[in-house]
Formats: structure tokens, sequence, C-alpha cells
């Protein structure tokens, strides 16, 4: 229409408008929840298992694909579903933040302009304070947001930052969005209009520099952690400058800030009533608001019937960072529908679940088992840190291999969705406009020059002017602001290209124990250290997201403690197994030798598997082989070992009674051997030991029998045969002591 996309032919432009009219016959066609009243009175925990009575009725039950898969309607699970193609390759990826939702420390210069607004409008400072999406908008108003807005969806994301993304290899984009840009509400109306026309520009950019979109719902009514990335800050509470905030008032300002006031509290009030209504005393929902996921769920519904057949979209997160105070049986249902929902218009999609913030809980345990195309999303920073050496730092970042590992093992893949090379808190307003959290910043923080805005001098405020000293409204917590034109920012270490290089390196060893990343954020106005683009380019992060960089494989060889390894699965058929195994062998490069040896190809598979992993990792290869691998750290399970008994009788490879349920090790192949010249006695024998020797096992919780592998070191080269040939001689030492 403009000129800006280029000419559009009729054609082109009819099949553009019938798009748009089926998008828009979605929008009539709402989908519904059921099952629970909309509002659920009671006492609800973080633990609290309930709500398996909620679905979601959706209107593409009827006439969208059928799925591919049965599911397990009561326990959330999945049977005979399709796997994901062999060696499914890990996301080089970048968040692009700060654009579609707010935030104030990504991109200062929209907020500079509600500095000393507590010096203007005194008592009625709050009505003038922007903080976030929700209250830019409520305070600007339609006309002003819309025109700041239009301005900044312009600027923050170009071509060019697309361009130097795809230069430096990376293959995919989590974008965080707004529920309101697909049913709009409150102060969105009018001011957030054309953000959808801004996310088809990027998906047309994405297409053309041939990268993959995750769509991140970001933000959602209500606010799903109370911060000012969920597009709403809850609660702020408004005091007299002096006079503290009463912490047990009750919320009576739009946008959950008290009327009144020149200074405020967040940090000490934080809640979130996405999901409900959260007494803050008692640290329990006291409401569940199922009409919330309802709405949640239907925007979901409408973004795939908007993007199903968009060549660039990978998949949906339907929440962000849900905190940790959310119930979790309400969480993981509302993914269930959700995840439904998804499959029924979009069956390649991929499908994102945030961990709550609680990774390491046991709740994700058998939760989605067998369901494809599904993920878990954790977030790792070291920002929040204590302040340490940096061989601390160092410590850290590579063990997280192990959790990573150990969740790809035990419930699904993990994706890192966010993380950065921060090592402290200090980039400013990184926990809020003009706040922070008590006792932070921990160090003494650098000070730079604030830039001129990125979006033009015509911007409000921006920069801040050097004659100024610190202007409130100030948090009663914690200050975090500019002062005489100059901005804090991360701390450099003395040798700061050396910590921040090795740093990097680290964190990307361990990430390759898992399905891919997303770094935090593509770019940043002031912190290169949450930039990825500025990281780039000084040298703390390779130039080619996608290379096999040996200073990023072996980054870890110092800090290894255990070692991982890629070992065929307990769950998987034998012939799953044989044909992964025919894969690998198949695309080795270099060749494996156990690969030329039929007898070998059986009883080696984990080696095989190994191998190959360790060769294609750096390069994006995954720990998958079409469901017949996993990671295991390799001190506390037995590898899997298939027998050359080709008999009916051995389905599944074997493993311990106490690994899998089942029988214990009988078949690995040198006992199978031996046990022939025994009597049918000693057979018998043979099998009471063991099966005692299983069961002691299982009391003691024991999860392994020989340990084998342990001296190997995660992040080096293995040489092939050397774990195979320790797991064979332990094998030798159980089959004696046992027949002994």
């Amino acid at each position: 229409k403009d000129g800006r996309f280029g000419r559009i032919s009729f054609g082109e432009m009819r099949a553009l408008v019938g798009l748009r009219c089926t998008f828009l016959a979605s929008l009539l066609a709402a989908g519904r929840g059921a099952g629970l009243p909309d509002t659920q009175l009671g006492t609800f925990g973080p633990e609290y298992l309930g709500g398996a009575e909620y679905f979601f009725e959706d209107p593409g039950e009827e006439t969208g694909t059928p799925l591919l898969f049965h599911r397990n309607e009561e326990n959330m699970t999945c049977s005979n579903a399709p796997k994901d193609v062999p060696f499914l390759k890990q996301i080089r990826g970048v968040n692009v933040g700060g654009w579609l939702v707010l935030e104030p420390w990504i991109t200062p210069s929209l907020f500079y302009q509600f500095l000393g607004a507590d010096e203007r409008y005194h008592e009625k400072t709050p009505a003038h304070v922007g903080m976030d999406t929700f209250t830019f908008c409520k305070v600007l108003g339609p006309v002003e947001g819309q025109k700041q807005l239009q301005r900044h969806w312009n600027t923050w994301v170009t071509e060019r930052d697309i361009r130097e993304l795809y230069m430096a290899n990376i293959d995919s984009l989590r974008v965080p969005v707004g529920d309101w840009m697909w049913r709009p509400y409150g102060p969105y109306i009018g001011c957030a209009d054309g953000a959808l026309e801004h996310l088809d520009r990027l998906l047309a950019l994405a297409a053309k520099y041939q990268m993959k979109v995750l769509l991140d719902l970001h933000a959602l009514e209500g606010s799903q952690n109370g911060l000012d990335n969920s597009g709403l800050t809850w609660n702020v509470d408004w005091s007299k400058k002096g006079e503290a905030a009463n912490p047990e008032l009750e919320w009576v300002g739009e946008g959950g800030a008290l009327d009144t006031g020149t200074e405020f509290s967040h940090w000490s009030v934080r809640s979130a009533e996405w999901m409900g209504k959260y007494n803050m005393k008692k640290n329990v929902y006291t409401e569940l608001y199922w009409y919330r996921l309802d709405e949640t769920l239907d925007v979901v519904r409408k973004i795939a019937d908007m993007y199903a057949t968009n060549a660039a979209v990978m998949g949906v997160q339907p929440v962000n960072e849900p905190w940790q105070n959310t119930p979790i049986g309400p969480l993981q249902r509302f993914y269930w529908e959700g995840f439904k929902i998804i499959k029924r218009r979009a069956p390649g999609w991929k499908w994102f679940m945030h961990d709550s913030f609680r990774l390491n809980s046991g709740l994700w345990h058998h939760f989605m088992r067998g369901c494809p195309g599904i993920y878990l999303d954790t977030h790792i920073y070291t920002a929040w840190n204590r302040p340490d050496a940096p061989e601390a730092f160092y410590g850290n970042a590579c063990g997280q291999k192990h959790t990573i590992a150990e969740y790809e093992d035990q419930i699904m893949p993990v994706v890192v969705g966010e993380w950065s090379l921060a090592t402290d808190n200090c980039a400013m307003w990184l926990n809020g406009f003009n706040d922070n959290l008590p006792g932070f910043p921990m160090v003494q923080c650098d000070l730079v020059p604030c830039p001129e805005p990125y979006m033009g001098r015509e911007q409000p405020g921006a920069p801040p002017p050097r004659w100024f000293n610190q202007r409130g409204p100030m948090s009663t917590t914690g200050t975090s602001t500019p002062a005489f034109g100059m901005c804090p920012i991360d701390k450099s270490w003395p040798n700061d290209t050396e910590v921040m290089t090795a740093l990097g390196h680290k964190k990307l060893n361990a990430w390759t124990y898992g399905h891919g990343w997303f770094f935090w954020n593509f770019k940043t106005e002031l912190e290169p250290k949450w930039d990825y683009l500025k990281s780039v380019a000084n040298g703390w992060l390779p130039k080619d997201a996608q290379g096999n960089h040996k200073e990023v494989y072996e980054a870890c060889n110092k800090e290894n403690t255990g070692h991982i390894a890629c070992v065929a699965r307990s769950d998987a058929s034998r012939d799953t197994i044989l044909d992964a195994v025919d894969w690998a062998c198949e695309h080795a490069d270099p060749p494996i030798p156990a690969c030329s040896d039929p007898v070998r190809k059986i009883t080696e598979a984990s080696s095989i598997f190994n191998t190959s992993w360790h060769h294609q990792r750096l390069m994006g290869g995954t720990c998958d082989f079409n469901g017949a691998a996993e990671l295991a750290d390799m001190d506390k399970i037995t590898p899997v070992v298939l027998s050359l008994n080709t008999t009916a009788e051995q389905l599944h490879p074997e493993m311990p009674e106490e690994f899998v349920g089942e029988k214990p090790l009988l078949l690995a192949r040198h006992i199978q051997h031996k046990l022939k010249g025994y009597p049918q006695t000693a057979l018998m024998s043979f099998v009471c030991v063991a099966t005692v020797l299983a069961v002691g096992l299982v009391v003691s919780g024991a999860r392994r029998v020989g340990g084998a592998w342990r001296r190997a070191r995660a992040g080096e080269y293995v040489e092939q045969g050397t774990v195979e040939q320790e797991l064979r001689d332990r094998l030798y030492r159980v089959e004696e002591l046992a027949l002994d």
C-alpha cells in the first residue's frame, strides 16, 4: 500500500484477504473452558495438584487435524506418538525482547520521560508514571502511546538486525508477545494497535533469512509473575515521601498501584494474579481464575489459526515465567489443554513450557511423557548470583550440564530459553523502573554516558539531561537510575575480555547437553553482556553460532567432575535401537570403528550413540536418535547392553530391575555364554542371586550396578572402545561374583 513492502499482485492480495477473513472467522468461534466454575474458592499453594476436571472446549476439535497420538486425559501423557526426525538439530537462537512487550531496562529511552514525575505531579504521581507496557499505554493514552510505540516498533527491530543475526548463523528467534495483540483490553485498546502488522513484518524477515520463530506469550492479563516483563508490574504501593507504604492496604488503583504518593514499593508486595487472587499474608491463592486460563488458551487458538501455515513459525510458548507460587496442578492442566489446541491445527509445531522456576522440584517427572514436539524451557542466569571469583561462575556454568542431562534423560527435551553473560545486577532498571531488589546491586557498578535515543531525538526526555542528579519517583527498597547524564551498567572484571570469553564458552558447552538455547537479548541500548550482537562483536561469543569450536568443546574440561554420555534408552524397543544405530553409522563422520562389525553394532549400541553424539553435538546434534537414545550420568546408572539373542523374549534391551522395574540384568552376552556350560541348578542359583541383588538395590535406592564409564570425562573426545571395554570388565566381575 505505501511502498514499504514492494508491489503485490491481485492474487497475492486476494490470498492475504482470505487469510485475514479466516482469522476473523476464528475470532467469532471462540473456545471456552469447562468442567470447573469460572472462579474457584479455596486454598491453593504452589504444590496444589487439583484441576483435573478442567478442559478447554475447542471449536476446532471436530474440524481440526485429528491428533496423531493416543492421549491419557487423566494423567496427561501420550502414547503411539510419531517420533521427531533423528538427530533433531539444536536451537541456536536469540530473544527479541523489549519490542512488542516493553521492558524499561532494555530500551530506557522509552521511559526517561517519566523521570521527575514526582516533582511535577506530587501526590498524583502514580497516574503519570509508566513502568511497563500496561502503564505506558495508560499514562500516555491511545494517541500519544500509539505514536511512540509505532516509532519504537519501526526502529528497535530492523532488517539490519536480522541480517546481522543471520551472519552470526543464528537460526531461531524467540519473540515475546502480549495477549492484548489478539484480545485488546484496557489501555492497550488503541495504544497497541498495529503490533500484529509488525509481527508479520518480522516473520517475513525471518523467512527471508531462513530463521524459525517461536511465538512466546510473554505477557498475560493480570500478570503471571508480577514483573514488568509480564506487561504489568504487580503490585505497586505508593506512599508520600518519607512515609513507608502500608503492606496491609489492599490494591485500590488500576494497574496495581495505590492512588496517591511520591515514592513506591514493589518487591515487598509483589504478587501475580493471572491465575487467581493471591493472599500475600498466607502466601497462597485463595481464588483460582479458570476463566483467565480460558482466555489465554483462546489466544493460543487464535495464534494457531492465524499462523498454522506460516513456514517461519516453529511453535508457541503459552506463558513465560509463571512465578514459583503458581499452583502446579492448574498450570500443568493449562499446558496440556494448550498442547492439544496446537496439535489439532499445526501438528509440526513445537510446544514450549516454562518450568515455573522449579526445574529441580520433581514436579515435571512423567508429565506429558510420550507426547511429541514438547520442550521444557528453563532460564539460567548468573546475574543474581552473589559476587565471587570468576572460577565460581565457571563452575556454576559447567555444572548446569548435569541438571540438563538429567532432565533430558528422565523428563523431556530441555531448551535454555534465556541466558546472558551478566555476573551482577548492575544493569539499570533490571529489577524495575527506578527500582531494585533489597541489597542490590552487590558490587560497585560501572557508569557510561546514557546513549542517544535509538528512535531519534523527537523521543521525549531522552537522553536524560546531564545537569540533573537522580530523579524520582524512587523505590523504597533500592535505587537504579541515571544521574548527571550517566547510566549504570555491569561492572567490568579487571581482565573482562578473558573472563567473558571463558564464561561464554563454558555456558555454551553446558547448553550442548540439551536441545539448544536462546540468548537474552538480541540487543540492548546499554548492556553489552545482555546483548548478543555486541557479545559477538567483542569476541566473547563465537562469530558462528553453528560452528564446531574446539574452545567450546573443551571449555569445561577443568570443571568436569562426572561423565555424561549418550546411551540407548531403557524403554526403547530393540528394533528402534538397531534402526537408530544403522542411521548413526550411515551418517558418521568420521566413521565409527564399531559400525564395520555387525556384532559390535548390536552389543555396542550405546558406544556408537555416544561417539556419534560427541562428533555432532557442537554442530547442533542432539542425543535423540529418533527416540532410541538419551543422556545419562554414568556415575548413576548402568548403560543398556543388547544381547545377541534375537528370540521373541528380548523385545527390549536389558536393564537392572531397580531401574526399569523388569527382570534383573541377565542377557549381557558374556554372562550368557558362560551360563551355557552350567547345569540348570546353577542357572537357577544365578537367577536367585541376581534377583536378591536387584531387590536390595531397590531398597537402598541405588541406580547403578557397575557404574561403567566413571572415569571418562564429559567434554573430551572419547576413544572408541575405551568405555565399552570398561563396561565389559565390570560385567565380567558382576557375572563371576554371581556365579561364585
